[in-house]
């Protein structure tokens, strides 16, 4: 039997190919310095501003967190039952919680400077998505 009649070239061929393609699932996590060098400039409204964009940022990560678990699910499910190289398009990184705790951070932190200059300090506006944030389990440590 000649190699290029070989049965299991084209199995060899998709796996080599679902192990290359696994370095492109998912993304590296954005996270936002918790101090900035413009932090000695700030105003009270512009901690004010920050403070909000961050949370509206917050949300949107989160609902990105939540469509990336329910397409894990789905290629999980895919995998394992139909097509095993799906498995190799799962995203295990979790970038979104990386960047949701680095802006609850950067907030921290702006409610600090907030204080020190005698600002008022700004009020949460999704504080259930913190509770739901906190209430989540933390991820093993790996």
């Amino acid at each position: 039997m000649s190699i290029s009649t070989f049965p299991a070239k084209p199995i060899t061929l998709a796996i080599a190919m679902g192990i290359f393609l696994a370095g492109c699932g998912g993304r590296e996590s954005r996270p936002v310095p918790a101090t900035n060098v413009a932090d000695t400039s700030l105003d009270c409204p512009a901690i004010a501003r920050e403070f909000e964009a961050n949370e509206r940022q917050i949300v949107v990560t989160l609902q990105e967190k939540d469509s990336a678990v329910a397409k894990n699910v789905v290629l999980g499910v895919t995998g394992a039952v139909l097509f095993f190289p799906a498995l190799f398009f799962m995203d295990p990184k979790s970038p979104e919680k990386v960047e949701i705790d680095a802006l609850r951070n950067r907030n921290r932190v702006l409610e600090d400077i907030a204080r020190t200059r005698r600002c008022p300090v700004p009020q949460t506006k999704i504080a259930e998505v913190y509770r739901r944030l906190d209430d989540m389990p933390a991820k093993a440590p790996q």
